[in-house]
């Protein structure tokens, strides 16, 4: 059994050791109020952090991004990788049999973060820019200070909700994502930020303008590239997850981009 004592900093006094048992939670880290350092009951010197295994002397982090598992990958030591489990930094104290290694449960008293989780199941996602309609469509004439009607046509791929769980024995969780606006920049050097999927047009609204996500030329596109202005559509996920545990927490914006044209002249009086 190995037992971790907090070496403190002379002149103070060391924090309470966290003596752990064989298999126990953290690997039986001493207290943080030292130098950092636990001593084994060997007299071994060891950082106190996270992530040691008192059983094997090792120190373990689950790998972010984990490489591929599955039928046809295995570990440094030839482990199946198929089924439950995950991969594993392993670090060793007293042997030199560190790497990569496949477990299927983590080790005694390790759990991940989980917003490593979290960004687990957000990798598992597709999420894609917006599938954009417009009216007067792409290879229909506009005209100069017309109505433009822009929408995103939705899915779960584009809009969301889109949603995936990460997990390992002890551990899920779920990540949620959604569209929060999608910004048109619009080729003329105007934009417009949209926080709705847009409407759809049809012949019924005439030449009303968009309820929620629309726009108006002031220059014609001649003289752009292929005689159009080209529309992009920057869309921002936003990324919300909850784990087993109760912890939750959102992560960095998930931004994707599209791409449409638009051909704008301009009304010709004729006498």
């Amino acid at each position: 059994m190995d037992v971790c004592v907090d070496v403190g900093t002379p002149g103070k006094p060391g924090g309470g050791g966290g003596g752990g048992t064989g298999g126990g939670s953290g690997g039986g880290e001493g207290g943080g109020s030292g130098n950092g350092m636990c001593k084994l009951v060997d007299d071994t010197e060891i950082p106190c952090a996270p992530g040691y295994n008192p059983a094997d002397r090792c120190f373990y982090e689950l790998m972010d991004p984990q490489p591929p598992s599955g039928p046809g990958h295995t570990d440094m030591n030839g482990a199946d990788t198929t089924g439950p489990g995950a991969f594993y930094m392993r670090d060793c104290i007293v042997n030199d049999v560190g790497g990569i290694v496949w477990l299927t449960e983590p080790p005694a008293g390790l759990l991940p973060d989980p917003e490593v989780l979290a960004r687990q199941a957000r990798d598992k996602m597709t999420l894609l820019g917006a599938n954009i309609g417009s009216s007067p469509g792409p290879d229909a004439p506009g005209l100069v200070g017309m109505p433009v009607w822009l929408w995103n046509n939705k899915s779960d791929t584009t809009w969301g909700p889109n949603s995936a769980t990460a997990a390992v024995p002890g551990l899920s969780v779920t990540a949620t994502a959604r569209v929060t606006k999608i910004t048109y920049s619009m080729g003329d050097g105007g934009s417009v930020t949209c926080t709705t999927a847009g409407t759809k047009y049809s012949k019924a609204y005439g030449d009303k303008s968009s309820p929620d996500c629309g726009y108006r030329y002031t220059k014609v596109s001649a003289g752009q590239p292929g005689g159009k202005f080209t529309v992009t559509a920057t869309s921002s996920w936003e990324v919300t997850w909850q784990a087993s545990n109760g912890a939750s927490g959102t992560l960095p914006d998930e931004i994707r981009t599209s791409n449409t044209t638009a051909r704008v002249g301009e009304l010709q009086v004729v006498n």
